[in-house]
């Protein structure tokens, strides 16, 4: 079963997106989320983006525009093929440039694409901040952990996560596919 899980990384530890992505998977690696060993860690195997490419993008639409994101995904579930989802999307959104968010191919990117790993602002905090969490839990949702270099307990027992858009702007936000 594939699970998504979005890890923050410190701004200053990367200096573009490909950056970001190459130290979530090192920092995932370093902590044994996935020893490459069938049953061993949090899961089989993970990579960058995966079946979950574009779902940053997708957030800060659902922000942005959350009215025309339900039309969206209620005529999605209709949708068979991936140029039938990048059809639909470009019909409801034919002012986005980039990288369209949906039917991804993902076979052969470890790294993900670009846009797999985005700096945090106000869309991407709001729609990210109550899935904070110090661990990876199938409970939360957003699953969203910070790398150990992100946050310090305070003495009250709490962790410091980012309160505003300005304070998550410090962080990197990096998409993980994980199977388990």
């Amino acid at each position: 079963m594939h699970a998504l899980l979005y890890v923050c990384l410190p701004r200053s530890e990367a200096r573009n997106s490909l950056q970001a992505r190459k130290k979530v998977r090192e920092y995932l690696t370093q902590e044994g989320f996935d020893t490459q060993l069938r049953f061993s860690g949090r899961c089989d195997y993970f990579k960058v983006g995966g079946r979950w490419s574009g779902s940053l993008s997708l957030l800060r639409l659902q922000y942005e525009h959350p009215k025309k994101m339900a039309r969206f995904w209620k005529q999605y579930e209709a949708v068979s093929t991936g140029k039938e989802a990048q059809a639909l999307f470009r019909e409801m959104f034919p002012d986005f440039r980039g990288k369209l968010p949906v039917g991804r191919s993902s076979h052969g990117h470890l790294n993900g694409f670009p846009d797999d790993a985005q700096i945090m602002d106000e869309p991407l905090f709001q729609q990210l901040k109550a899935g904070f969490n110090d661990e990876v839990t199938m409970e939360t949702q957003p699953n969203v952990i910070f790398t150990t270099d992100c946050y310090v307990q305070e003495p009250d027992g709490d962790f410091p996560w980012p309160k505003t858009g300005i304070e998550g702007a410090k962080f990197w936000v990096v998409v993980i596919d994980y199977h388990f």
